[in-house]
Order: structure tokens, then sequence, then C-alpha cells
């Protein structure tokens, strides 16, 4: 008989864990892709947007100048989130780290834009 106070014995072994995990892998990517999407959508956008703002013949709020002006600039994302990738201090955090770039560049960015495309409507709205 089993002694009632020991815990059961289990044939079953688990050895350590070969090569990197799938999430090192997928993680990164997600990051990438969601700056991809970053810098995409205003390029394909904000020209649009550039020329019914031209026909107001108003000034246009800062955000949206800087909008405008400086929407090539995201494509520099892609890139951050490569680096971060590459050079991030602690090596076991740099897809999260990656990830979290990306994605947060995503929730972050593309609000703002929203925001700044719509500014001007709401400034001419106002002034009516």
């Amino acid at each position: 008989m089993n002694h009632p106070y020991r815990p059961p014995q289990s044939s079953v072994e688990v050895g350590p864990a070969s090569g990197p995990g799938i999430t090192s892998i997928i993680l990164p990517i997600v990051g990438l892709v969601c700056a991809l999407l970053t810098a995409l959508a205003p390029t394909m956008v904000i020209p649009q947007f550039q020329q019914v703002f031209s026909s107001f013949g108003a000034q246009l709020p800062l955000l949206t100048r800087i909008a405008i002006d400086q929407h090539l600039g995201l494509w520099l994302l892609p890139l951050l989130v490569i680096a971060v990738w590459l050079f991030w201090p602690r090596a076991k955090q740099r897809p999260l780290a990656a990830c979290l770039v990306g994605a947060g560049g995503l929730v972050i960015i593309i609000p703002l834009l929203i925001l700044a495309m719509y500014l001007p409507i709401f400034q001419l709205g106002q002034a009516v």
C-alpha cells in the first residue's frame, strides 16, 4: 500500500524546451504588421483629405498641418520595430517589446490621425 501522505509518483518526465517558442516568432511579426498598417493607411488616406482641405480656404489646425506634412515619417515605425527586435537590452523580452512598439503605434497614432483629419471639419462647423 502507498503512503497516504506522500504525493503520487509520476513516470512522465518533462525535458527541457527545445528551440525558441512560437510566440518569439509570431510576436515581432504581429508588431511589424501593425507598424506597416500604421504607416500605410495614412499614406493612402491623407493625400485625399489634403485635396478637400485645400478647397476650404481656411487655416488648418496645428495637429492637421503636422499630420499632412509629416505623415511619411510614419514609415520609420516599422524600422523601429525591427530595431527593437534586434537590439532590445533583454533578449528574452525582445519579441514582446517589438510587438508592443508596433501595436502601440497602431493604437496611439491612428486615432490621433483620425482626430487630426476631423479637426478642420469641427472648426468649420463652429464658424457657421
